[in-house]
C-alpha cells in the first residue's frame, strides 16, 4: 500500500534522514514523535506537497512523482484543523470535493452527514471541533479512497467523538485493500486501533515494526538503582525517589528469566505507546 525507502529532504535547520517503512494493506500504521521530529514533514512529502531530495515513496506500487492525480484521488487527507473558507456550507463543500475528486459520492457524503449529525446548511466557521473532524473524516470515505492519511485527526476532542472516529477507521480498514496512516499525540488511540508503530525522532526513524512484536520484545522493569544497572539490554532508566523504572529489549529466554530471577514477576509489565516514546526519548 505505502512503501518509503532511504527518504531525504534537507530543510536547512532541519533534515528528515533515511526514512523506510512500508504499510501493508489491511493495516493501521501510528505515526508517532515529540514536536518537531519530522511526523508533519514526511505527510507533506507522501502528499506531493513538499519535494524531496532522494529516496523514494510509492503508494499503490506506484511513484508519487509519475502519477499525482491518479493516486490523490485514492487518498483520504484528514488533518487537525479544516482550512477551508469560513463562510461556505457543508453543502458547497460537497459540491467542491465532487468536483475534486473523480470517484467522489453525494450520497454517500449525505450518508456520513446523517451518521454524524451534521446539517448541510452550516457554514463551515460554525462546526464545533467535533463536527469539523467527523466532516473530514466524511469527506475521505466518499471517494473511494484506499488510503487515509490523517494528521492529528482526534485532536481536541472530547472521549466520545474520538471514540467514534476510531471506530470507523477500524470499520474502514475491514474494507477491501485499504489501509490507514495516523499521526497522533493521543497513544492511546493506537494503543487500542494500531496495528504498526513507526517512531521518528529529529528527523529519523528509531524504529517501525508491528505492534505485538514491540509486545514480545520490550518490558517496563522495576526495581532498585543498583537492579536495573546491571541489566545490559537496557534502553534508557527514570530514577525516581523510591525506586526506578527502565525500558529493557529482551535479547533472549535466559536473559529474560534472569531478569524475572532478579526484580519478580510483578515489577515487570509489557510497555504501552506513551513509554516506548518516552524511554526512546529519553536515551536519544
Amino acid at each position: 500500500m505505502l512503501k518509503i525507502k532511504n527518504l531525504n529532504k534537507d530543510l536547512g535547520s532541519f533534515k528528515l534522514k533515511n526514512i523506510s517503512l512500508q504499510l501493508p494493506e489491511g493495516y493501521i500504521m501510528g505515526l508517532i514523535g515529540p514536536n518537531g521530529s519530522g511526523k508533519t514533514t514526511l505527510i507533506k512529502l507522501i502528499m506531493g506537497l513538499v519535494d524531496y531530495d532522494i529516496g523514494d515513496i510509492k503508494i499503490f506500487g506506484k511513484n508519487v512523482e509519475d502519477s499525482p492525480e491518479e493516486i490523490k484521488n485514492k487518498i483520504g487527507f484528514v488533518y487537525d484543523s479544516l482550512n477551508f473558507y469560513p463562510h461556505v456550507t457543508v453543502k458547497d463543500f460537497k459540491n467542491i470535493s465532487n468536483y475534486f475528486y473523480k470517484d467522489f459520492k453525494k450520497s454517500k457524503f449525505d450518508e456520513y452527514l446523517t451518521k454524524f449529525n451534521i446539517n448541510e446548511k452550516l457554514k463551515i466557521e460554525n462546526l464545533s471541533k467535533g463536527q469539523s473532524a467527523k466532516l473530514m473524516l466524511a469527506n475521505a470515505l466518499s471517494h473511494n479512497a484506499k488510503l487515509l492519511i490523517l494528521d492529528e485527526p482526534t485532536a481536541g476532542l472530547d472521549p466520545i467523538v474520538r471514540k467514534e472516529v476510531l471506530m470507523y477507521l477500524q470499520e474502514f480498514i475491514e474494507g477491501e485493500n485499504t489501509s490507514v496512516l495516523i499521526c497522533t499525540h493521543n497513544t492511546e488511540d493506537l494503543d487500542r486501533i494500531a496495528d504498526y508503530i513507526t517512531f521518528i525522532n529529529k528527523g529519523e526513524i528509531v524504529f517501525s515494526k508491528d505492534k505485538e512484536s514491540l509486545k514480545e520484545e520490550y518490558r517496563i522493569v522495576r526495581g532498585s538503582k543498583e537492579d536495573l544497572e546491571g541489566l545490559s539490554t537496557m534502553i534508557s532508566v527514570n530514577h525516581k525517589k523510591y525506586y526506578s523504572e527502565a525500558l529493557i529489549k529482551i535479547d533472549s529466554e535466559e536473559s529474560y528469566k534472569a531478569m524475572l530471577k532478579s526484580v519478580g514477576e510483578d515489577n515487570i509489565k509489557i510497555p504501552n505507546i506513551e513509554e516506548f516514546m518516552y524511554y526512546y526519548t529519553k536515551r536519544l
